[in-house]
């Protein structure tokens, strides 16, 4: 990787010392990753690619480095998969007991298995051993200490997990949160109650189709906020494919009857919340969602003669890294424009995040070795006004019948 100096127009960004970074070359790092490490802490970063790290998109494991390097030696970042033999398969981890039928017989259908297994993977990896779920779209650009773990691990911390709100994406009530990035202390119970309502969802089911009418799901109504991003036709299709992230909207907001445990409780006292969306998809924001406008901005050349187009891709990465904790490289399930994860999945494509002698490298330089001054904002959870669901994690509440 190139060396970069930080630009003058970055007022807003700070050179990380290297002794703060994992500088080993890049032979070192991958090694270390195809490799078992026991569990010695609970700052774990966990992510998962099916076929493993060999297999991964260009991009997806160039971020997968530079979360080794940006983090240094005191987390381990761990490709969970589901080879036979491999040292990093998800069972040298969790139990099959975590597991639907369809996950562990590996019947597991439909256009986005790979992205449910997923699913059924991140929360019981956070509740055996803790630590941090990232999706492996996320190009980091704030420590995961000064985001999220310093906050949990405080003396007297009141907080158990920490979320990435995205009000409006999912539900429109406020608070609804991606899966995509969560921060949570081993044995968290609202992780635990959380992942076995998403494993009941699957029960005698091989894929998501028709999740949206699980009485479950019902608890607490389909993704309607996804009708304002021009998915109105799709709603209940997007519905069943974000079926995890309502039912956290649904733990969030559960009474267990059997135990006492209350959700909204929890929610309002134990979870550190930061604004996710500005914080995430501030690249996707400022291309009107335009993957391939972002891919522009990406390979745009370091020495393009176009002065004009230079200061264009310096002033964008300069404002994602200043102004977003991360930069979400998400694709679009429901059609429409494609996203920057869609384009950097096509050939000849899968390097323009990346690529040598860019505005690209030059980011990713900078997701490494600067990092944003202002401090991270926790977000005060806010009243929705939604009544409590009297249920249990795996049984819907009871209906009246009229």
């Amino acid at each position: 990787m190139a060396k970069f100096t930080l630009p003058q127009s970055a007022s807003g960004l700070r050179v990380v010392p290297e002794s703060q970074l994992d500088l080993r070359p890049e032979a070192e790092i991958v090694k270390e990753l195809r490799s078992f490490r026991p569990i010695t802490s609970e700052k774990n970063v966990w992510c998962f690619w099916d076929k493993g790290l060999d297999r991964m998109y260009p991009s997806y494991r160039c971020t997968v480095l530079n979360w080794v390097r940006k983090l240094g030696s005191s987390w381990t970042v761990r490709i969970v998969d589901l080879l036979d033999d491999s040292p990093n398969n998800v069972y040298n981890f969790v139990g099959k007991e975590w597991f639907p039928d369809c996950f562990v017989n590996r019947t597991m259908d439909g256009k986005h298995a790979a992205q449910h297994a997923a699913d059924l993977v991140r929360l019981p990896l956070l509740y055996e051993h803790g630590g941090v779920w990232m999706d492996v779209g996320n190009m980091l650009h704030t420590h995961l200490d000064q985001l999220f773990w310093n906050h949990l691990t405080a003396p007297n911390s009141p907080y158990e997990m920490a979320v990435w709100i995205i009000t409006g994406q999912i539900r429109k009530q406020w608070g609804s949160f991606g899966n995509y990035m969560i921060a949570s202390r081993k044995g968290c119970i609202f992780v635990k109650n959380w992942h076995n309502s998403y494993k009941e969802l699957w029960k005698g089911h091989s894929n998501a189709t028709g999740f949206h009418k699980s009485p479950l799901v019902q608890d607490i109504g389909v993704a309607e906020g996804m009708a304002d991003w021009q998915f109105k036709d799709k709603v209940l299709q997007m519905s069943d494919y974000v079926a995890q992230m309502l039912l956290g909207d649904r733990t969030k907001n559960l009474l267990d009857v059997s135990t006492g445990w209350n959700g909204r409780e929890f929610w309002e006292n134990r979870v550190f919340m930061v604004e996710g969306i500005y914080n995430g998809i501030l690249g996707a924001i400022r291309t009107n969602y335009d993957g391939q406008k972002q891919a522009e901005l990406f390979t745009t050349s370091l020495d393009d003669p176009d002065e004009n187009k230079r200061q264009a891709a310096e002033a964008f990465f300069i404002e994602v890294l200043e102004k977003s904790h991360m930069y979400k490289v998400y694709h679009n399930s429901a059609g429409g424009l494609p996203a920057l994860g869609d384009v950097v999945k096509k050939e000849g494509f899968e390097d323009v995040t990346h690529r040598p002698g860019t505005f690209g490298e030059l980011y990713r330089y900078g997701t490494v070795h600067w990092e944003p001054t202002r401090e991270v904002e926790r977000l005060v959870p806010q009243p929705t006004g939604e009544d409590l669901i009297r249920a249990t994690p795996t049984t819907p509440a009871t209906r009246e019948v009229h």
